[in-house]
This record gives C-alpha cells, sequence and structure tokens, in this order.
C-alpha cells in the first residue's frame, strides 16, 4: 500500500535555550502541550511519524490517531533519517518535515507547499525575505535575496531519502540545505508566515498565547456538582481529593477512586461543550472503571474540549464538608491541580466551607464540590 503523503514531526531535541525544565516542545500552550497542535493538523494528510527522545516519555501527551513514535538520534539530522526509514513502509510519494515547536503553521500554508511538489517540484520549503536590517559584528550585511527558512519542508520522498543516505556522517541543520547539497536538488521557496515562528524561549511561548488567545473569541461558563459519602476507615488512612491523598479517617465511597473534586470538575469541563457528565463517557455500571483514577476522567474532558478547538482558562472550586480540612494541604492541591489542568495557580480557585452542622454534610456522612470553569472557543 502506497500513500500520496506522509509527515515528520521533529521532536527529539532538548531546547536549552528555552530556560525551563519542561522541554518546550511539551510546554502547555492554551490548554495543550506544544508538539499537539502539530499532531493534530498533520494527521489530516497522512500517516505521522512523530520523532521522540524516549528519556522524554513523562511529557508524551496524547498521541492523535494515526501517529507512530519513532526513536530520535543524536542530531536533527539522525532524527529526521530515522523518520524516513519508518516511513518507507508506507510508500509515500512525498513528505513533509516539519519542526514541532511551530504550533502555529496553517492549513493555507501547507496547502502551498504540498501544490508546489505535486505540480512537479522536487523540494519546497516555507520561507519569508529577511526584513530586518543584518549585522555581523559592525557589519551590515545584504540582506537582498536574504530568505528566513520556516517549515514544514516538503520532497518528493525517493529524492530526500537518498539525499540521507548521501550525507551520512555530515551535519545539516536542516533539509533544504542538505538536498541541495547531496542531490543537487534546488528548494523552491514557498510563501510562509509570519507566524510561524519556531518557539525558542519563554517570550516565544508568551507571544504564541496571544495569538492563539485573540483567535479564541467565544467564552462559556460549565459548573459541576458532585457528592460522595463516606464509609469505613481507609486502608491507607487517606482519602483522594483534588488528586491528592488527604489524611482522612474515612474513605470515600464510588465505583472510582470517589474524587468528587476532579468528578466535579469534569463535569463543568463537559458542560461547556455540551458532552453530557462523567456517567456518560464512564459509566459506574462498567467494571473496567472500578477504583480508576479520576485525574483520567478531567483528561478525557479535556481532550473532547480540544476537539472542539477549547482552551481551559479558569478553574474555581468549593469543598461543602465538615472533614477533612484541606488548609494543611492548600499548596499540594494547587500543584497538583496545577498539572492535571494544565494552568498556572493563579487560574485555579481553592475554597472550603461546611454546613454548620446542616444536613448529611453537617452530620459528617459525606462531602460534596461544586466546580465553575470558564472556557474559550473559536467562534
Amino acid at each position: 500500500m502506497s500513500v500520496t503523503w506522509a509527515t515528520i514531526i521533529v521532536a527529539a531535541g532538548s531546547g536549552q535555550r528555552f530556560g525551563s525544565e519542561m522541554l518546550k516542545q511539551y510546554a502547555p500552550l492554551c490548554g495543550k502541550s506544544v508538539l499537539s497542535y502539530s499532531l493534530e493538523t498533520f494527521t489530516k494528510y497522512g500517516p505521522v511519524a512523530l520523532v521522540v527522545n524516549p528519556a522524554h516519555a513523562p511529557y508524551f501527551p496524547v498521541f492523535a490517531s494515526g501517529v507512530s513514535v519513532v526513536e530520535g538520534g543524536a542530531t536533527r539530522q539522525e532524527s529526521v533519517r530515522n523518520g524516513l526509514a519508518f516511513l518507507s513502509k508506507f510508500a509515500p510519494a512525498n513528505v513533509m518535515i516539519h519542526d514541532a515547536a511551530r504550533p502555529l503553521v496553517t492549513t493555507d500554508s501547507i496547502t502551498r507547499i504540498k501544490t508546489a511538489i505535486e505540480d512537479g517540484q522536487k523540494a519546497a520549503t516555507l520561507a519569508l525575505p529577511v526584513a530586518d536590517t543584518l549585522m555581523r559584528g559592525s557589519e551590515t550585511v545584504d540582506r537582498t535575496g536574504v530568505m528566513a527558512v520556516q517549515t514544514p519542508q516538503a520532497f518528493n520522498f525517493s529524492v530526500i531519502a537518498a539525499a540521507h543516505v548521501k550525507a551520512a556522517g555530515k551535519s545539516y541543520t536542516d533539509d533544504a540545505s542538505l538536498v541541495r547539497v547531496e542531490m543537487g536538488v534546488d528548494c523552491t521557496f514557498i510563501e510562509g508566515d509570519a507566524e510561524n515562528f519556531k518557539i525558542t524561549t519563554q517570550s516565544d511561548l508568551k507571544r504564541a498565547e496571544k495569538i492563539m488567545s485573540s483567535q479564541l473569541t467565544e467564552t462559556r461558563v460549565g459548573m459541576g456538582y458532585d457528592v460522595h459519602p463516606f464509609g469505613e476507615a481507609p486502608e491507607d488512612g487517606t482519602i483522594k481529593l483534588f488528586g491528592t491523598a488527604i489524611p482522612s479517617d474515612h474513605k470515600l465511597v464510588g465505583h472510582s477512586d470517589a474524587d468528587a473534586g476532579l468528578h466535579a470538575i469534569a463535569d463543568a469541563i463537559l458542560g461547556t461543550i455540551g458532552a453530557g457528565d462523567i456517567g456518560l463517557h464512564f459509566p459506574p455500571s462498567d467494571p473496567q472503571w472500578r477504583g480508576m483514577d479520576s485525574a483520567d476522567i478531567v483528561k478525557k474532558s479535556l481532550e473532547l474540549l480540544a476537539v472542539k478547538g477549547g482552551s481551559l482558562v479558569n478553574v474555581d472550586c468549593t469543598l461543602l464538608a465538615e472533614m477533612p480540612r484541606i488548609g494543611p494541604h492548600r499548596e499540594a492541591i494547587s500543584k497538583r491541580l496545577s498539572d492535571i489542568l494544565g494552568l498556572p495557580a493563579d487560574a485555579i480557585g481553592l475554597k472550603a466551607t461546611t454546613t454548620e452542622k446542616l444536613g448529611y454534610i453537617g452530620r459528617g456522612e459525606g462531602l460534596a464540590v461544586q466546580a465553575i470553569v470558564t472556557v474559550r472557543l473559536k467562534r
């Protein structure tokens, strides 16, 4: 079986200039990882080889359908070669090669570069003329004809595959240069987009956030509410609440881990996109969900929001309970929610109150959590 197009997404780099323990390709950007945007974009065009460093596995997002993970090499050139070797089983006529740290590439840009190859060019790259004055030391560099190269770059598959075989042991920073030198094939420049920049620094990430946020013009609010009764003493002396182990004399009873905090948050997110409630997606009658980590329930709700093109902006939670007291654990809860939701701490509200000894909560028979979330979506 052969395909017309395949894509290599290069994501094995360490991003040393990003200035964070979090690798730039996995950094949160409007509710999803930077890498997720490229995955969702390029799976529309055929099989995708995502080239990664296996050591980065803890950061991997949920991969889109049609994505295969390929082990990267010590250099970008080696990583691309590994991706080409993997994709050869699909016998693609053409291939695009894209940097994972360019999440803002547009469909129009991809269409332009694909058309160039389909019209007979063997190599093409997105590029923009350099507008700024260039200096080398005190000397001004003539910028006539100077182009800033972007990705994706697109190639006839047999040409780029042969070029990488010839380039073994050499060092190239991009594939357009590699093909020109090794195969004598000039790369056609296709008009790029100023917003298709590569995220290299923290300021680049903030710039991308501003651009993406400006595209999300519809604001929606969702509310979730969940209740769980108390049962006998928990075996380890703790319960799960907001994804955090909290000391308690009584366990929470439920089909999953009975984390009322995360259940309320998940229901609130689902409510913003009309996707029902968690019982619809994780029915308590199904034994496969027994004892499941409720963080996975929230993860599913965020995935459904992302499919709709939405981004989580804020979460505000209120715990109604006589026990346990969450004050001593506020910092741990806030950090855990930040990790689960991909939100900064100041976008997460966490409050607790009692019912002044009234009702089932006042009698200590159970607890409840109310959550309100704000999301933004493209209109």
